[in-house]
Parts: C-alpha cells; sequence; structure tokens
C-alpha cells in the first residue's frame, strides 16, 4: 500500500512553490530597448561643440581646421532631429539642422578644410587670404549660429 503522506507532501510543496509565479510578478510587457542617445546625451555633445576652438575662434581665420568639426555638426543634428522629433522645438530644430547641412556641403564644396585645401599634399599650408576665403568663413559662422540656436532648443526640452 502507498504511504498517503509521500503524495502528499510533494504535492502541498509544489502548490507552494508555483502559487508565487503569478503574471503580477513578473514585467508586464516585453523589454523595450531605447536605441540612439538621450537629451541629456546631446546637452552634454553640444556643449563640447561649443567648447571647440571652431565655433569660438574668428571664423576667417579657423576656417581650414574645421573639417572634423563640420562633420561632427551635421552628425550631431541628425541625432538631434532624431531624438527631438514630436516636441515643441521640434521643427525648429529641423530647420536649423538644415541650415547646418546646406552650410556644410557649401564648406565642403569649396574645399574650405586644411585636407582638401591643396589635394594631394600632407602638409597643407591652407591661406585664409584665397578666393574661397569669404565663402569658407560665411559656411563656418552660418554653422556656428545654428549651433548656438540647436543649443538653446535641447535647453529647452531637457
Amino acid at each position: 500500500m502507498v504511504n498517503l503522506r509521500l503524495l502528499v507532501l510533494p504535492a502541498a510543496a509544489l502548490l507552494l512553490v508555483t502559487a508565487g509565479c503569478s503574471r503580477e510578478a513578473g514585467p508586464t510587457g516585453p523589454p523595450v530597448a531605447k536605441y540612439g542617445p538621450s537629451v541629456q546625451d546631446l546637452s552634454v555633445k553640444v556643449d563640447a561643440l561649443e567648447a571647440d576652438q571652431c565655433q569660438s575662434v574668428d571664423a576667417a581665420r579657423v576656417y581650414p581646421e574645421c573639417e572634423r568639426y563640420a562633420t561632427q555638426v551635421v552628425n550631431f543634428g541628425n541625432s538631434v532631429v532624431s531624438e527631438t522629433a514630436g516636441s515643441k522645438q521640434a521643427d525648429a530644430i529641423k530647420a536649423a539642422v538644415d541650415k547646418v547641412q546646406a552650410a556644410v556641403a557649401d564648406y565642403e564644396k569649396r574645399t574650405c578644410g586644411v585636407g582638401t585645401q591643396n589635394p594631394g599634399v600632407n602638409n597643407a599650408d591652407p591661406s585664409t587670404a584665397g578666393p574661397n576665403a569669404a565663402p569658407c568663413a560665411a559656411a563656418l559662422t552660418t554653422v556656428r549660429e545654428q549651433v548656438e540656436t540647436i543649443a538653446k532648443l535641447l535647453k529647452q526640452i531637457g
């Protein structure tokens, strides 16, 4: 004959263990992963961009050294547009980023940066007195103004 206690005790233990496993104890849905920088991250990046010499030194003097800066600002702008979509400032941010992209396209078209001043020459000595000096400085000035605009708009969001 089977001892009834040997069946009842394991069944009771199993019942107690599974009673604590209800749906309410765990997450209610699948985990949501967030990709990309937050507004706070972008605020840190804009502070770094504003501290760059390409943002603070006279544009007519520094523009040949700002190729990397210009690329960083375009990439930053794309991240800002993506992260702030749906905010009250989204349209103004998009307009500022569009101006940045146009100014950087002009900067690149005119070969304003050091690496493009004398193609093929590694130690190019960029002249700030050439025919593109004024348009290059103007393009950089537009980028700088829009970085300041984006910084102000980000502060309104975060």
